[in-house]
């Protein structure tokens, strides 16, 4: 959060952005947020995912929904651990709009099967 504020202080930047796989989850990510909001800046969120699909949703201050890989030649990247959720383009509504997940959780259901069949390790812990 400080190495954002710091460059948005020092005008070095004109919006914040923020990713919720990389910057301490969906917490972090609305600190970022909130942090941005309060300097009167816009907030981008980077990548696709239900987590940013949810910060998105919480915020005033972000205006678009990132999707990469959206050349009609290159072929999009979804992630095979959920099952009912996508970023393809067909999820985009006529509006220009993507739904949030609105399950248990991130709204989104684990593939068990993949998650199982592609584990490297497994660690239990006790109670």
């Amino acid at each position: 959060l400080e190495p954002k504020v710091d460059m948005a202080l020092a005008e070095a930047t004109d919006y914040m952005r923020v990713n919720p796989t990389y910057d301490l989850g969906i917490t972090g990510a609305m600190k970022v947020a909130h942090a941005a909001e309060g300097m009167g800046m816009d907030l981008e969120i980077h990548a696709p995912g239900p987590a940013q699909r949810h910060c998105m949703a919480a915020v005033r201050n972000a205006n678009y929904y990132e999707l990469g890989l959206v050349h009609p030649k290159a072929s999009s990247t979804p992630s095979p651990v959920y099952t009912n959720y996508s970023d393809a383009l067909d999820a985009i509504d006529e509006n220009g709009h993507v739904p949030v997940p609105d399950g248990p959780g991130l709204g989104v259901e684990i593939d068990w099967e993949f998650v199982e069949k592609h584990r490297t390790g497994m660690t239990n812990y006790p109670e």
